[in-house]
Order: structure tokens, then sequence, then C-alpha cells
């Protein structure tokens, strides 16, 4: 049976998914056929509404970069028109795609917590190389998914800490390093005093 996206992520990890969708997704950019589901599908023992998802997921989680992106986006366009679709609906799918992301929001908090978890866990990585064991094309993208870790308290405040000691121990500057996860705590406190303000409002 056709694996699932939930299936993926369960047995074969998020590392593993996302190394998936951005094959795929280069995979349908070098295909010759029309039509490149089917065979696809087959290849990688994958159901139709995950083969979508991964297609989605290259774009939104920065695994393919922006050549590529719009590749699939031609493609994707020039395959409706062959259908008798003016591809609109593909344009306004794709604008969303490109929204998520610019803002990065279509990560999970789980995948968020998984990764950041990952690099806390590891001081003997790189960047660069967390950033190839997840599939992103460039490590900015790593950055911004561990600052959205620290700053909507995503991780634990012990969490913070390792990666805070990982990433000072490994710095060419730590004064600077230190500095920017002073930063990065008062914005942690922020958002604690926003929350507890939620909750404090909720009970009137």
């Amino acid at each position: 049976m056709a694996r699932t996206i939930l299936e993926l992520r369960s047995c074969n990890g998020v590392a593993y998914t996302y190394k998936l969708a951005r094959t795929v997704a280069f995979d349908y950019t070098q295909s010759a056929a029309s039509i490149a589901r089917s065979s696809l599908m087959e290849k990688y023992d994958i159901s139709e509404s995950t083969y979508y998802t991964l297609l989605d997921m290259a774009i939104t989680h920065h695994l393919i970069n922006d050549n590529t992106m719009n590749k699939i986006l031609e493609k994707k366009k020039a395959n409706q028109k062959a259908f008798g679709n003016n591809g609109y609906d593909t344009q306004s799918k794709h604008n969303l795609l490109v929204e998520q992301r610019k803002s990065y929001s279509a990560f999970s908090k789980k995948d968020i917590k998984h990764i950041a978890k990952y690099f806390a866990n590891h001081p003997e990585l790189t960047k660069e190389d967390i950033s190839k064991i997840y599939g992103f094309y460039r490590s900015q993208a790593l950055d911004r998914v561990l600052l959205r870790a620290c700053i909507e308290l995503i991780i634990t405040d012990k969490m913070f800490e390792e990666m805070r000691r990982r990433s000072t121990a490994t710095s060419s500057d730590c004064e600077k390093t230190e500095k920017f996860f002073d930063m990065l705590t008062q914005k942690r406190n922020e958002e604690k005093r926003k929350h507890k303000n939620k909750k404090g409002q909720s009970a009137f």
C-alpha cells in the first residue's frame, strides 16, 4: 500500500521526509512526461495526496531553490492548459506557497522542535552539516527555523540554554553570540508575559 505523509514522518523521520520532498520536486521538473504524478507515485511508493504534499513542502520548507520552484510552477501551468484550464488556480496556489515560503509559516511546531533538539544535541556538526541532513538548500533556512523555535516558545527553557551553550562553544565571536541570545531571552520573556496576560484575561 502506498505510503502516506504520516507514515513517512513516523516511520522514516523528518529528515527523510524533507529529503524525499526535495527529490520528488527535482524529479518532477526533470521528467519529460506531461503528467509525472503516476510514475513518481510508483517510483517512491507514495499516495497521491502525499505526492502533492511533498511537492508543496519542497517549496514552503526551502528544500529547493527559486529556479526549481519556478520550473514546478511553469510545468503545472502547462499541464493545466493542456487539459483546458487557464492555470489561474495553479497560480493562486503557487502564490500562497510562496507566501508561506517567505514567512516560514508552513513548518509545524513539532518539526521545529525536532530540528532544534537535533541542533542542540549535535555540537560537532556545523549548520551547513545539519542543513544537508534535513535537505535545506541553504543554511539560512535552518537559522529561521531555530529562531522560531526560540522566540515562539516552541522549545523549553532547558533546550534553549542547550542551544545557547552549543552556539557559544562553536562561535568565532562568543561575545556577539551571547548578546544575540540575550536578545532572544528578552523576546522569550516578552512572549511569556503575553501568554500570562492572556490566561489572566480568560479568567474574567
